[in-house]
């Protein structure tokens, strides 16, 4: 698989987040397959697993997002096994509040499949929306 390859799954997986199908990530990521968001939150903890991270992320952004995130990818780059995307959202959250949110996403492939993904963001917003 060429870095191309890699960057066109990374962009079906990260697309996937708007409509949250366990299918697609559960065909993109290795049966180990480890998501993060990268933060001091307690709230959001590491996922671990292929099925387990597709059920979950999908109910998370569910019940978020009932509208959707609507996340609009912006630049991917992709280089070996590594594949790095900005991204932005605005979007209205489960409790009425504006979730306008810009992201950075790392993923790490392990022959065809996703086996590691990271997620920055503004904590900060994280917190003041779904937090307090």
């Amino acid at each position: 698989m060429t870095s191309d390859e890699r960057k066109q799954r990374a962009i079906r997986f990260l697309e996937n987040l708007n409509t949250a199908d366990p299918a697609v990530f559960e065909a993109l990521t290795t049966e180990n397959f480890r998501f993060e968001i990268v933060s001091a939150l307690t709230e959001f903890p590491p996922i671990v697993g292929r099925a387990n991270f597709a059920a979950t992320e999908c109910a998370t952004l569910r019940r978020l997002f009932p509208d959707g995130l609507a996340l609009r990818l912006e630049t991917v780059i992709a280089e070996g096994f590594h594949v790095a995307a900005t991204a932005s959202a605005d979007t209205i959250a489960m409790n009425g509040r504006r979730y306008r949110q810009r992201y950075n996403f790392f993923l790490r492939f392990e022959g065809d499949l996703i086996a590691e993904g990271r997620e920055y963001n503004d904590t900060n917003l994280v917190r003041e929306v779904f937090l307090t």
